[in-house]
């Protein structure tokens, strides 16, 4: 099969039903269509419909749908919402609310989408979320099904992923291989994608080089459920994987994605990070070597959260920012940009006007187009790292002179504009640090104080500074004996 080409989402099973309100007498399929179409005219090819957590959004003949157990003439504090902290309980009761009202009209939510996708020429995936751990530290909240409550299942260990599956188990796996014979046999999709980025952490601590044949059993058994659901179709129905950005980290965790596609496992690889924060420097050019020969796709994955360093505050990315990751996806060697949860209506993100939605992520489908658009590169870190390694993110970062390394896509267009920003943190010294990028001196523009001790500094970069597919050092010099940096970005901006 030709690789899949063009910009590819992922919705989350949620996200839909959360921000609508169908009561009784709407009509619920022209909302879902309506919604639906926004993706479609942004100019999305591949769309992933995810129908699961921990439960599913459409109601499942073999495990509890979001509103199972859920009384609509009972108030909040029926048995249903027992561990929910009362002010999270009107949106989800309006989340579930509406998707039991959906399966009352008679809509599939699924089956509705995919009907959309074929009409508008999108090609409908659908993605199962393999071990998702959210409100782990409460199992009395509804999100739970009942086979996540029994502690045997668990993985163990401390911290936020104790409670994932551990997939040694084969309950674990027989659970997950009933939801993809379901999916396979009720709808009638291009591809089946395994999410292991909702969680990776699939085996018990210390168990993870054992868990990986494991999971290439397991991977292995659902392609081959995948195959005969192509057979009965009579169409090409592909699979694919998210895992983590690294080569070595995805295989760290038992998910050998690189070995799944040699196999023939998978048609379609997503490295990306998990949640906390884009990568701008994943090395896609790695993947590419290592799948050469495969036939595989390869998009990089783009997280709607953009984080200098841990700990920082949680900021969705701007449109600049969103676009320069786009753009270093496909100038190092990928296929495809692959969002996840870049929700439409675009009311979470003052930034983006619905306009500048459309027009950033159509422009998603190619470099040439990307490369219209304002963008920005950011240094970030890496929010999974490999069992047992030892990793020191690149931010904040303090001393005499500090060197930086950032991609920034392709080379910039004739006219262009470029500037560079470093975030100084508090206690750094008055004078402006100089700055280098790839040895080539960068002309101060001047400060911007933030109001809590910390200031921006602005500099022009020599455009000629800045070829494309490279990783450009940027080198500071503080002005007396130290800086503090704890931000970092390039700007690029198309002559007008």
């Amino acid at each position: 099969m030709p690789k899949l080409t063009g910009l590819m989402f992922n919705e989350d099973e949620t996200d839909f039903f959360y921000v609508h309100a169908i009561t009784e007498g709407m009509d619920g399929g022209a909302i879902v269509d309506k919604y639906f179409g926004v993706l479609a005219d942004a100019g999305v090819k591949v769309l992933m419909i995810n129908t699961n957590a921990r439960k599913t959004d459409y109601r499942s003949g073999v495990w509890e749908n979001y509103w199972t157990g859920y009384d609509p003439k009972a108030p909040d504090d029926q048995p249903f919402f027992k561990g929910m902290p009362p002010g999270d309980v009107p949106g989800w009761r309006r989340m579930v609310h509406s998707m039991m009202v959906l399966d009352q009209q008679g809509v599939d939510y699924p089956a509705r989408v995919i009907a959309l996708c074929r009409k508008r020429g999108v090609s409908p995936w659908i993605t199962l979320r393999m071990n998702d751990v959210h409100y782990n530290d409460n199992l009395d909240n509804p999100f739970h099904g009942n086979f996540w409550r029994q502690p045997q299942y668990f993985r163990g260990g401390t911290g936020y992923f104790a409670r994932a599956l551990d997939y040694a188990h084969p309950e674990v796996c027989d659970m997950y291989r009933k939801l993809v014979v379901e999916t396979l046999d009720r709808y009638d999709i291009d591809g089946l994608e395994l999410d292991f980025m909702r969680e990776p952490y699939c085996f018990r601590p210390g168990a993870e080089a054992e868990g990986a044949k494991i999971m290439h059993d397991f991977v292995r058994a659902m392609r081959r459920l995948v195959h005969d659901a192509s057979v009965r179709r009579g169409h090409p129905i592909r699979m694919g994987v998210r895992v983590p950005s690294r080569v070595e980290v995805a295989k760290g965790w038992g998910l050998d994605a690189v070995e799944w596609a040699k196999e023939g496992l998978v048609d379609l690889v997503v490295p990306t990070p998990r949640w906390a924060t884009l990568e701008y420097d994943m090395p896609l050019g790695e993947w590419a070597k290592a799948l050469e020969g495969t036939g595989v796709t390869l998009a990089g994955g783009l997280e709607i959260l953009c984080r200098p360093m841990p700990g920082g505050y949680a900021v969705p990315v701007s449109k600049e920012q969103a676009a320069g990751a786009a753009a270093q996806v496909l100038a190092s060697g990928a296929d495809c940009v692959y969002l996840f949860n870049y929700f439409p209506p675009i009311g979470e993100y003052p930034t983006w006007t619905p306009e500048g939605y459309l027009k950033t992520l159509r422009a998603m489908n190619s470099l040439d187009s990307l490369d219209a658009l304002p963008r920005r590169h950011v240094i970030t870190y890496r929010d999974i790292v490999g069992p047992n390694e030892a990793y020191t993110p690149p931010l904040p970062a303090e001393g005499k002179t500090l060197e930086f390394v950032l991609p920034s896509g392709p080379t910039p267009p004739a006219g262009a504009k470029a500037s560079l920003e470093l975030h100084l943190g508090q206690g750094a010294d008055a004078g402006a640090p100089t700055a280098t990028v790839n040895g080539a001196a960068c002309t101060f523009v001047g400060p911007k104080p933030n109001g809590d001790g910390t200031s921006l500094a602005i500099y022009e970069v020599p455009v000629a500074a800045l070829p494309g597919d490279h990783r450009h050092a940027i080198k500071v010099t503080a002005a007396g004996e130290s800086v503090r940096v704890l931000g970092v970005e390039i700007s690029i901006t198309p002559a007008p």
